[in-house]
Parts: C-alpha cells; sequence; structure tokens
C-alpha cells in the first residue's frame, strides 16, 4: 500500500539497533516531512516516540525537527522512562514476594521486554505489570497481593451468568498507588480457534534476572508466538497496541538468526496458530522491514490480505474503531448445550444493567442510558454482519 512520507519515517525508527542504511534512509526523509505535528503526534501516540528520540544524535538531519517537537520527543522518553521506574519498583517487590513463598512466575509483555530486549526502560512504553502464574498458584497471589496493599479494580459485569461461561484468563486487575498488576493464569479464552498450550511454556521457560530478581521468561519462540496472538486479539477487536508490532519487529530483528524456524512452524500448528502467526510475520517483514526469512516470506504471503493492510494503516494512523465482540459470544452460545441457557445469556447480552451501560460507554449522565441501548444494538447487528461477510469469504 502507499505509505505518506511521515509514515514510513514512523515505521522506519520502530527498531532499536538500525543498521547504517536504515538510518540512512530515515536521514533522508526528514527534509521531506510536511507535515511535522502530524508525525510526532503519530509516533508518540503509536510509543515509538523514544526510538526516534534515541537515534537523534546518529541523524545530521535531525536540526531539521522543529524545536518544540524535539522537546515533546524528549519528554516522552523520560516520561516512559520515570514510569517505567516505578513500575519495575512494584515488580521487583511482588516478584521478591512470590519467591518467598515459592511460586514461579513467567514475566509477560512490557515489564519483560523493556529491559531484556530493548535495554533501555525509557525506550518500551506499558502501562501495567503482566505475570503468569500456574492455575494453583493464582488464589495464592491475589491474597499476597492484597496483603501488600493492592485492591481489586471494581468493574461491573455483563451479567454474572454470562461471566460464568468464560474461563479466567486473568484475575480483576490488582492496583496500588496508579500501579496495576494482573495476574495471569491463561493466556487466551478456549473460545479462540488457537490454543496455547500452557504446560509446554512452563516446561520451556527459561530462567531470567529482571530488575534484579529472579524470574522466569518464556523461550524466544513462545515469546514471539504469543505476541503475535495477543496483537490479533487486539488487531481483530479495533483497538490494536501498536508496541505489539515493535515487539515483533526487534525480536525478529535481533534473533531472527538464532531460530529455529522449522521448530518455531511446528509449535504454531500445535498450537493451531501457524496462520494467525505468519500473517503478522509477513506484515512486519513488508512494513518495518523486518528480517524473517525468505522462504517464509514466500510461503506465507498470501495470508496477508489488502484489507489486513488497511487496517493496519488505519491503526498506523490512529483510527480505532469500537470493540465488538460477537464472534466470541456466538461462539460462547453455541457450547451452551441447552436451549434455557441460550435464551439467558442472549437476554442478558441484549439487556445488561444500567451500571454496566454507564462504564462500557462511558456514559457522563444517568438519563441518557436508555438512548444507549439501541446504539448497542446497532453496533451488534454491524458485527454480526461483518462476521457473516468474513465467514463467507473464508469459504471462498
Amino acid at each position: 500500500m502507499q505509505l505518506e512520507v511521515e509514515d514510513k519515517l514512523i515505521l522506519s525508527c520502530i527498531k532499536i539497533f538500525p543498521n547504517d542504511i536504515e538510518l540512512d534512509k530515515i536521514n533522508s526523509m526528514i527534509p521531506y516531512i510536511r507535515d511535522w505535528d502530524y508525525l510526532i503526534t503519530t509516533i508518540i501516540d503509536r510509543g515509538i516516540g523514544p526510538l526516534l528520540y534515541t537515534k537523534l544524535p546518529l541523524l545530521s538531519n535531525s536540526q531539521q525537527i522543529p524545536e518544540n517537537l524535539n522537546t515533546k520527543l524528549k519528554q516522552a522518553y523520560y516520561k516512559t522512562f520515570s514510569r517505567s521506574t516505578i513500575l519495575y519498583e512494584h515488580f521487583r517487590n511482588i516478584v521478591e514476594e512470590f519467591n518467598l513463598h515459592i511460586i514461579p512466575v513467567i514475566a509477560l509483555k512490557g515489564i519483560f521486554l523493556s529491559e531484556w530486549l530493548y535495554q533501555d526502560i525509557g525506550l518500551r512504553q506499558f502501562s501495567d505489570i503482566d505475570l503468569l502464574v500456574k492455575e494453583e498458584d493464582g488464589e495464592k497471589c491475589i491474597t499476597i497481593l492484597e496483603q501488600l496493599g493492592y485492591k481489586k479494580q471494581q468493574s461491573d459485569k455483563l451479567s454474572v451468568f454470562v461471566e460464568s461461561q468464560f474461563e479466567i484468563v486473568h484475575y480483576p486487575a490488582m492496583t496500588l498507588n496508579g500501579v496495576s498488576i494482573e495476574i495471569h493464569i491463561r493466556l487466551h479464552q478456549k473460545t479462540e480457534n488457537y490454543k496455547v498450550i500452557i504446560p509446554q511454556l512452563w516446561e520451556n521457560s527459561n530462567s531470567s534476572i529482571i530488575n534484579g530478581v529472579q524470574v522466569n521468561s518464556l523461550t524466544i519462540n513462545d515469546l514471539l508466538i504469543y505476541l503475535c496472538l495477543h496483537l490479533d486479539k487486539h488487531f481483530r477487536s479495533g483497538h490494536v497496541q501498536f508496541t505489539c508490532f515493535n515487539d515483533i519487529t526487534n525480536i525478529v530483528e535481533v534473533y531472527s538468526k538464532s531460530i529455529d524456524w522449522n521448530a518455531f512452524k511446528v509449535t504454531c500448528q500445535l498450537f493451531n496458530c501457524e496462520d494467525i502467526v505468519f500473517r503478522y510475520l509477513v506484515l512486519i517483514h513488508n512494513y518495518m522491514n523486518a528480517p524473517v526469512p525468505t522462504e517464509i516470506i514466500q510461503n506465507y504471503l498470501t495470508l496477508l490480505t489488502e484489507k489486513d493492510e488497511q487496517k493496519f494503516l488505519s491503526y498506523l494512523r490512529g483510527n480505532f474503531s469500537s470493540n465488538n465482540y460477537v464472534e466470541t459470544h456466538l461462539k460462547t452460545l453455541k457450547r451452551i448445550q441447552d436451549l434455557s441457557g441460550k435464551v439467558k445469556y442472549v437476554r442478558d447480552i441484549l439487556f445488561p444493567s444500567k451500571a454496566f451501560m454507564i462504564q462500557a460507554y462511558h456514559i457522563k449522565y444517568k438519563s441518557l442510558v436508555s438512548f444507549y441501548y439501541p446504539y448497542r444494538y446497532f453496533i451488534g447487528l454491524m458485527g454480526v454482519v461483518n462476521y457473516l461477510k468474513k465467514k463467507v469469504v473464508g469459504r471462498k
């Protein structure tokens, strides 16, 4: 797809360790930027601003960036660094306490990647701490967090019955002084077509030191698969976390030559996620110049559709759609055996409580709640239409 020079420069800044050719490319684009406000706002919102900031000393044309926008890049870096410092202190305290109780922990996403991959906690933005523990340790972890002063974030549910149809992937977030912790015991709902085998992740996991404490981490193969699946969930639901693209790109950039791609493919097939994972590998190769092996690109090129690319570009430019959970609800309905259960499930989805509506749609005035039900039905109907379209396309 055709990209504006601003978009090309943003995507070219994603790599942590660009080579001289890639730096020259960034440098050569700077004189042709027409909309600096768009570029700086977008690059910061997508979590790439700190990555550009640290490259400025290497770019001879960096003085052409307006001074006020240069300052914004600097602020983005130090804001990320400051926030990460706080998060890492919470992380260290929590993991030390879990270690005292002999509870193994796998550090997920930002809290692991920021230090291990980016090697500078000012480069990778993240807002909370995600930890994977074994299912039998989940409740113990929540109790320990409560003893440390963390409190559960309260949220209104669709209904007790609807929530009972879903497995716990992670417990309600626990917060203390503005820091949120999510304790995971799984990585996805059973309604997904893929199935990540959690015991295998634990068996393969490595021992790592993050912020001075011992913790477990996923292998490169498992980490790459997990990040692609996490990205896909948000990509499909309408509000992608662009840092996922940054993470996947840099893992491939740094570790491509050491990845056993045949073993990687076998694991993807075992988890039934081959098409999903390789679709995003093709995407980051095409748009971020990630060094995915040529034979993989040739074999999986057709997985990336024009619609995927349009959606990617839309996300890059900050155009997000509302989350739509039609596919999840339809899969759940299919699993419910008795008719009365199906009817109850549909009723609760169509007529959730006012408290849920206020929270879900950020309604400021309670008197307006009734007007949001038709909006909910319209969004749901559009979701059904899009789901059916996707099914029809899939059969062709």
